[in-house]
C-alpha cells in the first residue's frame, strides 16, 4: 500500500510539473506532447493545403494560389473578400509575428515575458504609442473606405484564429505558454505606429541640449551643420523652388530662454553616435531614355532591422479595380511597396526631424495641473495598466499636455539631461489616414493618382519614388512637416507657453519633389531632400555617401538593364572610405610606420574600396578612423560631461580637408598637436588592435563584422547567426551586423511588366517550415526571384504549387 501511495504521489507530482510553466520554461508535458507539442510544427516540403474551405464572413468565393515560394496570389470578386482573405492568409503564415509586434508597440510584452520588459513597456506607453494608434484609427475609421478595409482584414485574421487548435498553434505560443489574442482594427493601427516609431521616434534633442551647456550656437553650427560641403540632394541642384505660399516663422526675441532649462546635475561623458553607422534605404526610378528596354525601371531596397520571421510578406491582391503585387506588413492590409498593371512605387525614410521635447512645469508631483500661458491648466492623466507575467499589474500615470505625453518625470527620469518633466511633441501622435495612401497607390494608374494618394500620408515621412507605363518618373518627400525657424527643435524647448510651438505646417504641394527631371532619373538614399535654396527650414539625420554613389552610377551610364540594377543594389563600393582614406594616408609619414605595420599599410594603399566579405581593408580603415575620431573629439566633447551627440564622419573629414591646421580643435588639447601627429598615433593604436584580431584568424570583413538575422524571441536556434556578409553602411548594399536590405525590388514598366524581388527570410513564420528561411542564401548571393503579377487565366503556371478555394 505504501508503494502504491508513493507511486501515486510521484505520478501526481509529475503531472503537475509537466503541466505548469517554471520561469521561462513552458509546461513540458504540453510542449513535448506527440499530439499537441512542438513536433506538430514540423512541415514537410510538400505540405498539403485544403482544396476547399468554408469560411464564415466571406461574401463570395475566393481563390488563393500559392507559388513555389508560398507567395499567395489572392483572387476575389469584391474588395471586402480581398482584404478579408489577405488577413486570413497572412495570419495563416505569420500570426505570432503579427501578435508579438503589436504587443511590443502597445507596451504589453511584460504580460508575456515577465518583469524584465517593464521598462520597455513603460517607455512605449509614455511615448504615447497606444494613444497615437488610437488617433490614427479615428482618422482611418472616419473614412468609410479604409474602415471597410480594416474591418474586413480584422475579420479575416480572427476567422483564421478560430481554426486553430492546441496542435496547430505556432510554436512560439507553445514555447511562451501563450495563446493568440483577438485581432482588432486598433492592432493594425498599432503596427503602423510601430513603423512610425522605428523610423521617426528617435531624436538627439537631449544630447544636443547637453552640448549647449558649453558650446555657443556658432560652434554647434560648425559641429552639426544643416548642410554639408558635399550634397547630392533628392531635388537636383539648380531646379528652382516656387515662391513659398506661407510665411516662414520668425525667431522669438528671447531664444535664450531655452538655455535656462539646462540642469547643473551632470553625468559621466558618453557618446551617442552620429548616423554614420546606421543603415538606411535606397530607391530610384530611371526614365526609358536611359534604359535598354526604353521602359522606365523602378528599384527599391529599404534597409531595416533583419529579423525572422521577416518584416515583409510577399503577396498579390486581385479584385475588380485592383491587381497589385509586392510586399505587405503582416498585420496591416494592402501592399506597401510594389507595382500594378500601370505603375510601380518604392519608399525610403525621409530622415526628417518631426519629434521635439518641451520642458513642462507642474504645480506639484501629482501632475494634475501645469503652467501654460501664465495660467495653471489641467493635465489629462492617463493611467496605464501594464500586466506582468507572474506578478501584479503595474500602474503608470502618464500626464498629457498641449504638447503630448510627458514621457519623462521623476518616476521615469530623463537620465540624459535630468530635466524633471519632458513632454514629447511628435507628429506620429496626430490623427492621420496613412492606410489610404497605400490603398490608393495599389489602385493608381497615373501620376495624378499617385499625387492624390500621397496627400493622405503623414508620418513616418517617406520618399516615394514612382514610375509608370506612360513613361513618367517622379519622387516626392511626403509627410506633414512643421514650420520652424532655424534651430527650432534641435534642443529641448520651454513648454510654459506657445512661444516655442510649431508654427503650422509646410503646404503639402510644396514638399520637396521632382517630376521627369532632365537628368533622366530620380533617387533617394536618406540624403538631404534639397539644397539650401529650399524656402523652408528643416533638420534631420541625413546621409550622403550612398546617395553619391547611386547618383554617379546612374549619371554616368545609359542603356541600363535589369541586371545593371541588380548589380547596383548589391554594390559594395565605399564612397566614404574613398573620400576619407586619402586624407589619412596624406598625414601618415612612411617613416613613422613600424615594420610589423607595413603589411597593413600596403593593404590600405592597394584597396579598391570594395567592401567584400573577404576584404581586410575595411577593418583596417574603420579601426583607424574610429580611433582618430575619438582622439579628435574626446577632448572637446568631454567638456559637456553628459551624454552627447558626436559630429559625423562626413563633417569631420570635410572640416579637416578645409583646415588641416585644426584651428577649431587646437584649444581643447592640453599640449600642442597637429593632424599628422594625431593620424599617426591613431594608426599605431589601431594596428595594435588589428594585430590581435589577425592572430585569431578573423581578419576578414565577413567574420569580423558579420550579420545576424535574429528571431524575434532572440532564440539562436530560430536565428541565422554570423552570416558572411559584404557591405557597410556607406555602400549601396548597406549591411551592418543586424540591419540591411529587408526587401530588394526591381520593376521594369514594359509590356508585359518584368519584376524581381528578394528578402532575407521566407514566407512562413514557422521555424519548422522549409519556407521559413529559404530565400536567405539567394539574398546573400545577390540573386532574385521573379515577381509574378498573375491573372486567373494563369492557373496552369508552372510555379503554382497549390490552389485553395474558400467559400462562405
Amino acid at each position: 500500500m505504501a508503494r502504491f501511495i508513493i507511486a501515486l504521489l510521484v505520478t501526481i507530482g509529475c503531472i503537475y510539473l509537466l503541466n505548469h510553466s517554471w520561469g521561462r520554461i513552458p509546461p513540458l508535458g504540453k510542449f513535448f506532447s506527440p499530439q499537441e507539442g512542438f513536433w506538430q510544427n514540423a512541415e514537410p516540403v510538400d505540405r498539403h493545403f485544403p482544396d476547399m474551405s468554408h469560411v464564415e464572413g466571406l461574401q463570395d468565393s475566393v481563390q488563393v494560389w500559392l507559388d513555389k515560394n508560398w507567395v499567395p496570389h489572392i483572387f476575389a470578386r469584391n474588395e471586402h473578400d480581398l482584404f478579408f482573405m489577405q488577413g486570413y492568409v497572412t495570419a495563416m503564415f505569420r500570426l505570432w509575428q503579427m501578435d508579438i509586434q503589436t504587443m511590443a508597440a502597445a507596451g504589453e510584452l511584460s504580460s508575456i515575458m515577465g518583469p524584465n520588459m517593464l521598462s520597455f513597456d513603460r517607455l512605449q506607453r509614455r511615448k504615447g504609442m497606444v494613444y497615437g494608434a488610437e488617433q490614427k484609427l479615428k482618422a482611418m475609421e472616419a473614412d468609410s473606405t479604409t474602415k471597410h478595409i480594416l474591418d474586413a482584414y480584422t475579420a479575416g485574421v480572427n476567422a483564421y484564429i478560430q481554426t486553430l487548435t492546441p496542435r496547430t498553434l505556432p510554436i512560439e505560443y507553445k514555447l511562451l505558454n501563450d495563446m493568440p489574442r483577438k485581432w482588432t482594427n486598433l492592432r493594425s493601427a498599432l503596427l503602423i505606429e510601430y513603423m512610425a516609431d522605428d523610423l521617426t521616434g528617435h531624436s538627439e534633442d537631449r544630447q544636443y541640449t547637453n552640448l549647449r551647456r558649453v558650446f555657443t550656437d556658432d560652434q554647434l553650427h560648425l559641429m552639426f551643420p544643416d548642410f554639408s560641403d558635399s550634397l547630392v540632394p533628392i531635388v537636383p541642384t539648380g531646379i528652382p523652388f516656387p515662391r513659398p505660399t506661407v510665411t516662414n516663422p520668425s525667431v522669438p526675441a528671447d531664444t535664450m530662454l531655452a538655455r535656462k532649462l539646462l540642469n547643473k546635475e551632470l553625468l559621466t561623458t558618453s557618446w551617442h553616435r552620429a548616423p554614420d553607422y546606421v543603415t538606411g534605404s535606397n530607391n530610384w526610378a530611371i526614365s526609358g531614355s536611359k534604359t535598354a528596354s526604353h521602359a522606365p525601371i523602378l528599384c527599391n531596397d529599404p534597409h531595416l532591422s533583419l529579423n525572422l520571421p521577416s518584416l515583409w510578406f510577399e503577396i498579390q491582391l486581385q479584385a475588380p479595380g485592383i491587381n497589385v503585387m509586392g510586399v505587405s506588413l503582416p498585420g496591416a492590409p494592402t501592399v506597401i511597396i510594389g507595382f500594378n498593371d500601370s505603375i510601380a512605387w518604392g519608399v525610403t525614410n525621409a530622415s526628417r526631424d518631426v519629434i521635439d521635447y518641451y520642458a513642462v512645469h507642474f504645480r506639484d508631483a501629482n501632475k494634475k495641473t501645469y503652467l501654460w500661458n501664465g495660467h495653471e491648466v489641467p493635465a489629462k492623466l492617463r493611467v496605464e495598466k501594464i500586466r506582468i507575467k507572474g506578478q501584479a499589474p503595474f500602474y503608470d500615470t502618464v500626464a498629457y499636455t498641449v504638447w503630448g505625453p510627458v514621457t519623462f518625470d521623476p518616476s521615469f527620469p530623463d537620465t540624459i539631461t535630468h530635466i524633471p518633466y519632458l513632454a514629447t511633441h511628435w507628429q506620429a501622435l496626430e490623427p492621420s489616414n496613412d492606410l489610404k495612401t497605400f490603398y490608393l497607390l495599389n489602385k493608381a494608374h497615373t501620376y495624378p493618382d499617385y499625387v492624390k494618394a500621397l496627400s493622405y500620408f503623414n508620418c513616418p515621412a517617406q520618399n516615394f519614388a514612382y514610375a509608370d507605363k506612360a513613361g513618367h518618373i517622379a519622387i516626392w518627400q511626403q509627410g506633414q512637416f512643421p514650420l520652424r525657424w532655424k534651430d527650432q527643435g534641435k534642443y529641448i524647448m520651454p513648454g510654459d507657453d506657445e512661444t516655442f510651438a510649431w508654427q503650422g505646417y509646410v503646404p503639402i504641394a510644396e514638399n520637396p519633389h521632382v517630376v521627369d527631371p532632365p537628368q533622366g532619373f530620380v533617387f533617394s538614399a536618406n540624403q538631404h531632400p534639397t539644397d539650401h535654396t529650399y524656402p523652408y527650414y528643416y533638420t534631420g539625420d541625413f546621409f550622403y555617401y550612398r546617395a553619391k554613389r547611386i547618383h554617379d552610377m546612374l549619371q554616368a551610364r545609359s542603356y541600363l538593364t535589369l541586371q545593371d540594377m541588380m548589380q547596383l543594389q548589391n554594390d559594395v563600393y565605399d564612397t566614404r572610405a574613398a573620400e576619407a582614406l586619402p586624407l589619412l594616408l596624406a598625414h601618415l609619414p612612411d617613416s613613422t610606420v613600424h615594420a610589423d605595420e607595413q603589411p597593413y599599410l600596403q593593404v590600405l594603399k592597394n584597396w579598391n574600396f570594395q567592401v567584400t566579405a573577404k576584404s581586410q581593408a575595411p577593418i583596417l580603415f574603420y579601426t583607424w578612423l574610429d580611433t582618430l575620431m575619438h582622439q579628435l573629439w574626446t577632448p572637446i566633447l568631454s567638456r559637456a560631461q553628459g551624454a552627447v551627440e558626436v559630429p559625423s564622419i562626413q563633417t569631420t573629414v570635410e572640416w579637416l580637408l578645409r583646415d588641416s591646421s585644426m584651428r577649431f580643435f587646437q584649444p581643447y588639447f592640453t599640449q600642442p598637436t597637429n593632424l599628422t601627429t594625431l593620424v599617426s598615433e591613431a594608426f599605431h593604436k589601431a594596428m595594435q588592435a588589428i594585430h590581435q584580431i589577425d592572430t585569431t584568424g578573423n581578419l576578414s570583413w565577413g567574420r569580423f563584422r558579420g550579420t545576424d538575422i535574429l528571431h524575434l524571441t532572440r532564440l539562436p536556434a530560430f536565428s541565422h547567426l554570423h552570416l558572411f556578409t559584404p557591405g557597410d553602411a556607406a555602400t549601396v548594399n548597406a549591411i551592418t551586423s543586424n540591419h540591411g536590405p529587408s526587401w530588394r525590388m526591381i520593376v521594369q514598366l514594359s509590356n508585359p511588366t518584368v519584376a524581381y524581388g528578394i528578402y532575407p527570410g521566407g514566407q512562413s513564420g514557422n521555424p519548422g517550415s522549409p519556407h521559413y528561411d529559404d530565400m536567405i542564401n539567394k539574398w546573400l548571393l545577390g540573386e532574385y526571384e521573379p515577381l509574378q503579377l498573375l491573372r486567373l487565366s494563369d492557373k496552369h503556371h508552372p510555379d503554382i504549387e497549390a490552389i485553395m478555394h474558400f467559400v462562405p
